[in-house]
């Protein structure tokens, strides 16, 4: 468990992954990241899709911790309710980088710092027990409400592309970021070693 100021993040389990994906792409909460109407080129995934583990998919890893260096997942709790998913992911960046991904489980979660409070938590966590020195970010530039909330996080947005942070394999695959070079934002955080 990882303990912030609202809340805790408590490592996601195998039997989490379908309200995890429900949270994410068929809640009220989905509109802000795949689907019509800002999103009609970001199709709405099956479970099937989501857990695959071809094109960085939630494959099993991220629920057991089989693989910490690659990536994990975490439930974000609040007052002992699961209100929300946040991950990271390392196995396709360059070294001592990860990224991060989060979500709530319904709008009456947003805009309560709960997101802003796990991403730091996670991100401290990451530093301190894990030495990574390098964290991004990159959503829908549409999502600007994730956007100021990143940057409460202490992120920065940066010009550099997502091809940048990206191992050379990995660069055909996720080179343009989830929603293309010109709609996605990429935000960073650094840390001093």
């Amino acid at each position: 468990m990882i303990k912030g100021v609202k809340v805790e993040l408590i490592p996601a389990t195998l039997d989490d992954r379908q309200k995890i994906y429900e949270w994410c792409f068929q809640s009220e909460t989905t509109k802000y990241h795949a689907g019509p109407p800002d999103h009609p080129n970001i199709p709405i995934p099956t479970c099937e899709d989501f857990y695959a583990s071809d094109d960085g998919g939630y494959t099993e890893y991220y629920f057991t911790g089989a693989k910490p260096n690659d990536g994990r997942g975490f439930l974000i709790e609040n007052e002992g309710t699961a209100i929300g998913f946040i991950s990271y992911s390392a196995f396709h960046l360059k070294p001592a980088m990860a990224e991060l991904d989060i979500w709530m489980s319904t709008e009456a979660n947003c805009g309560n710092g709960f997101g802003v409070d796990a991403l730091i938590s996670l991100g401290d966590y990451l530093h301190k027990e894990m030495d990574f020195r390098q964290l991004i970010i990159a959503p829908s530039a549409k999502n600007t409400r994730a956007v100021r909330a990143y940057e409460k996080a202490g992120f920065e947005k940066t010009e550099k592309a997502m091809h940048e942070f990206l191992l050379d394999r990995y660069v055909p695959l996720f080179g343009d970021g989830d929603y293309g070079a010109d709609e996605t934002v990429i935000l960073v955080k650094k840390f001093d070693r």
